[in-house]
């Protein structure tokens, strides 16, 4: 079986080599345009908004922040859905956008939109640094011996 391939390649020499070169032009392709990341992020982009007013009650925070930050960024270009939590002194929103788009336009277009928001005096909402990749950079191995390993949060 090997004699006959060996037989081939050696009398279908420039067959050989143009697939060769073709299959290193696919290869520079892939390679230069696929997005390959060491952790890749399975989950769609999310941009959560946390807004805190010490001392309310759940029901004044979804009325008084929630829902206008929910009212003010609906329509956003690329938004899939919104998912909104108000406990007490806590307004939590979360901007799930399509897969295709942008995480950097779209925090952008989250922080435009915040400008334009009207909340009561000493609230300021500001964007939850968080996201489903970033909790694999926050923590870390640390060996210190032979078999001893330290957990630490960076």
């Amino acid at each position: 079986m090997i004699g006959k391939l060996i037989d081939f390649v050696l009398r279908e020499r420039f067959l050989v080599v143009a697939l060769s070169l073709l299959l290193l032009i696919g290869g520079l392709y892939a390679f230069k345009y696929l997005n390959i990341e060491a952790y890749p992020d399975p989950a769609p982009p999310r941009i959560e908004v946390i807004a805190q007013n010490p001392g309310w009650s759940a029901e004044e925070m979804e009325r008084q922040i929630t829902l206008p930050i929910e009212t003010q960024l609906n329509g956003m270009p690329g938004i899939d859905h919104i998912r909104s939590i108000s406990l007490f002194g806590l307004s939590d929103i979360k901007c799930y956008f399509q897969f295709e788009s942008d995480y950097n336009l779209d925090r952008q277009e989250v922080l435009n939109r915040l400008q334009t928001v009207t909340l009561p005096p000493g609230v300021q909402p500001q964007l939850s640094p968080s996201s489903a990749v970033g909790e694999i950079y926050r923590y870390q191995l640390v060996g210190s011996g032979a078999s001893v390993m330290d957990l630490r949060v960076t």
